[in-house]
């Protein structure tokens, strides 16, 4: 069997048009007002459907889309495509069918499994010209907690009796003034949450398991109370989003888990799910027009693994790139783990110019040793840093339900504080865009003291 993420090669190269939010093939009608549409990429799902692949999307209306009219219409009135069934309900493999697929509307891709040559061989012959068929082959992981910077393991909340955000952050002020992230969805790609934990219980979590293999019927995504295989995702959590921690406490938690831990690794295919599922959310007629983050502490490795052509590796990096895209398109600001291998190293999607990149430093504001900087052309990244060392958060608990908490250290705890600083900021300003409100983390960061080894960005981000 072999995996292939369709995306359009217009997508690709950002030739884009902005097209009606809406879609002919998608669960629902798209409300969001910023996103862009790319123009047949419906085609790929429609041409694997009729060479006999089986679809892996759930069955739903098709929308109503509005479509314009050349002559003139009365005030409010719009032509529209009547509602039909999208072919369904998935069904079991029989062993018979080419392959499968799922078409993913807001991200503007279709992944396919081909089960044959011969089913591959045929799909290329139609869609080649206008599709790229990009290999779901590339590992991608999260810079897991940096060995020897863990700190213990404590029980409860008892030996923290205070949140410890410096002053200088901003936090303590901001909460203080009633701004503590409400209104704001905060999304996160991670290994999951612990959704019982103290830090999280009190909300509704809304949660996502994507599968790994997530377009095969035989494993579908699962929307279930949040659980967390490994507690990174808990813990990054917790920094931005924890009832009694984090820096923004009354954000609405949108947690697809798309990866166990940092030692199984996970694909573009899961991660291009865990992206679609987020923005279907966020998309919905109650969520249309509240500002949204997303934060990511998960990419490809720096450089090229072994065994896996550099050709599929630009490729897949390019696909990743698109998605990054489409949640800034989206008025989603998506902020990203710089990583975790020093200086002169620079991974994905941190090296994305659509992306926040993020750094480490301690509470003193001194880099961490192991934050990742370096160059991608004329981009410097990160472009701003957050607290990533010793940061006390929530992990996980025991079968007598007993909370642990304990602090970890890499760029994956530095984005989620920078990620909660942003819902901070979209909350005080709902009406600002997401490049907006990047460019103000930007504008109002701390300067840091020059470092002969690291880029350090604009400095340290703060709520000003």
């Amino acid at each position: 069997m072999k995996s292939y993420l369709l995306v359009p090669k217009e997508s690709i190269e950002t030739q884009a048009r902005v097209g009606v939010r809406g879609t002919t093939r998608g669960e629902r009608q798209l409300q969001r007002s910023t996103a862009l549409r790319f123009v047949g990429a419906e085609r790929a799902a429609e041409a694997l459907q009729q060479l006999g692949l089986r679809s892996a999307t759930l069955p739903g209306a098709r929308p109503s889309v509005s479509k314009p009219s050349g002559g003139k219409r009365g005030r409010g009135a719009s032509n529209r495509v009547a509602a039909t069934p999208i072919p369904g309900p998935v069904q079991e493999l029989t062993g018979s069918e080419a392959g499968s697929y799922r078409y993913m509307p807001l991200i503007g891709a279709t992944m396919a499994h081909f089960y044959s040559d011969k089913a591959e061989r045929s799909a290329r012959g139609e869609l080649s010209s206008d599709f790229e068929f990009i290999p779901d082959v590339v590992p991608l992981s999260f810079p897991g907690p940096v060995a020897g910077e863990t700190g213990p393991r404590n029980r409860g909340m008892s030996s923290l009796a205070e949140r410890e955000w410096p002053g200088e952050c901003g936090v303590p002020l901001a909460h203080a003034q009633g701004i503590r992230g409400a209104g704001v969805m905060l999304g996160i790609l991670d290994t999951g949450i612990d959704a019982d934990h103290p830090e999280h219980a009190s909300k509704v979590v809304q949660f996502r398991y994507v599968s790994l293999f997530p377009n095969s019927p035989h494993t579908p995504a699962r929307d279930v109370r949040g659980f967390d295989p490994d507690g990174h995702g808990t813990h990054v959590a917790g920094i931005a989003a924890g009832v009694h921690h984090g820096v923004a406490p009354e954000v609405d938690l949108y947690v697809a888990s798309v990866i166990e831990s940092e030692t199984i690794r996970t694909s573009l295919g899961r991660v291009a799910a865990g992206m679609e599922w987020l923005l279907h959310q966020f998309s919905r007629p109650e969520n249309a027009t509240r500002p949204a983050v997303v934060n990511m502490s998960l990419g490809f490795p720096v450089q090229c693994p072994a065994g896996i052509g550099e050709a599929d590796y630009r490729l897949n990096l390019r696909a990743l790139q698109t998605m990054i895209r489409r949640l800034l398109d989206s008025n989603v600001l998506p902020v990203v783990a710089a990583g975790n291998s020093g200086p002169n190293t620079v991974g994905y999607p941190a090296g994305f110019p659509e992306a926040l990149a993020i750094g480490a430093v301690d509470f003193d504001r001194k880099v961490a040793s192991f934050s990742a900087s370096g160059a991608v052309g004329k981009r410097s990244v990160p472009d701003v840093m957050g607290y990533g060392v010793n940061i006390y958060s929530s992990t996980e608990r025991r079968c007598n339900n007993q909370a642990f908490y304990e602090r970890m250290s890499g760029t994956s705890m530095a984005a989620p504080y920078v990620a909660g600083i942003a819902a901070l900021y979209r909350c005080r300003a709902p009406d600002l865009t997401a490049t907006e409100v990047k460019d103000l983390i930007l504008a109002n960061a701390v300067k840091l003291k020059r470092s002969s080894v690291h880029r350090t960005g604009k400095g340290l981000a703060v709520y000003r």
